[in-house]
């Protein structure tokens, strides 16, 4: 598994004219605004057709942004003609099992792959995977310099809009505030364009399903270190109103608690149970991901179970981190 160059994919996107993108398995901030910025540079600077899909619905507070309506929701890969596109690029996309689609589907058409997690399969037929980055938009933004694309006021708040939000809004990441910096140096309204809808614009339910995971929090000992815990059953989840996103959501919540070493969530679907991992004292959680068979960063990671008890699935993730062991980074 290796990178391309970013010359060989400049090459190769400058030459196409119509364009699918996919945002991930509940989409988040940085999978919104990386695909959104791409978008926005190929049809300003290429004069390319681009088309954004995602199957899931955003989480509220991305979806009241006006570049959240350039999405066509509730689609997948498998309901278009892919012949008639030149390529599909995925931004913020580290395995094919992060989308609703299957890697047969991308033998039909030309694939490029921007990406920042630690765990990426490397799928497409171009990969441009920088891991030390702490957001898809961070090696978008990287990218765009080296290809001396214009940061207008329009781009440089797509791309804000990642790097804020999957910095932990700057919490873990100094280089995330640097490239801020540059961003809104382009007139960007920093305040009122990305700050106050995501941060202070959260609905009551979503706010009552923070309240339902906190209720369910608990503290477990492993050796010398405390885990956090909260599973929530497909029924409590239901009564709150949230989607997948806000769902994935929750942790991030969580991760505010003070006493823990790391914690990990499990949250009941329809047909399956999403787990996420989260960071607090320098643990590789993503080596828990991974032997759930999933996958993400050093900090923050996450993975999928088939449909079973809550109390089976938390004893097979404590299963996990006791067969892998705890690593510091």
């Amino acid at each position: 598994m290796k990178n391309n160059s970013s010359e060989e994919i400049f090459n190769k996107i400058k030459n196409c004219k119509n364009i699918l993108m996919t945002l991930h398995k509940g989409p988040d901030g940085d999978s919104l605004a990386g695909c959104c910025a791409m978008k926005y540079f190929l049809e300003r600077d290429f004069d390319c057709k681009v088309k954004i899909i995602s199957f899931d619905k955003l989480p509220y507070e991305s979806n009241e942004l006006r570049f959240s309506k350039e999405i066509e929701f509730g689609k997948k890969l498998e309901d278009f003609k892919l012949e008639k596109f030149d390529c599909i690029i995925f931004v913020d996309t580290g395995l094919m099992k992060m989308t609703h689609d299957n890697e047969e589907t991308l033998k039909k058409i030309f694939t490029i792959n921007v990406d920042h997690h630690e765990t990426n399969s490397y799928f497409a037929n171009l990969n441009y995977v920088d891991s030390s980055k702490h957001s898809a938009c961070s090696v978008l933004m990287h990218l765009l310099k080296e290809w001396q694309i214009n940061f207008d006021k329009e781009l440089s708040t797509r791309l804000l809009l990642g790097i804020y939000t999957d910095s932990g809004f700057f919490s873990h990441s100094a280089e995330a505030i640097k490239e801020a910096a540059f961003l809104i140096d382009k007139k960007v309204d920093y305040v009122n364009e990305i700050v106050n809808p995501i941060k202070y614009n959260f609905p009551l339910n979503i706010k009552k399903y923070f309240s339902l995971i906190t209720d369910a929090f608990k503290i477990v000992e492993f050796e010398n270190y405390k885990i956090g815990i909260s599973t929530v059953s497909k029924e409590e989840i239901e009564k709150t109103g949230v989607n997948l996103s806000e769902v994935r959501g929750g942790i991030n919540y969580l991760q505010e608690i003070g006493g823990i070493d790391f914690l990990f969530t499990l949250a009941e679907l329809n047909n399956e149970i999403k787990g996420s991992f989260r960071s607090r004292k320098n643990i590789d959680v993503s080596l828990f991901a991974v032997e759930l068979g999933g996958g993400g960063h050093k900090l923050a990671a996450a993975f999928t179970l088939e449909k079973m008890p809550l109390e089976k699935a938390e004893e097979k993730v404590l299963e996990a981190i006791k067969k892998v062991g705890v690593h510091k980074i």
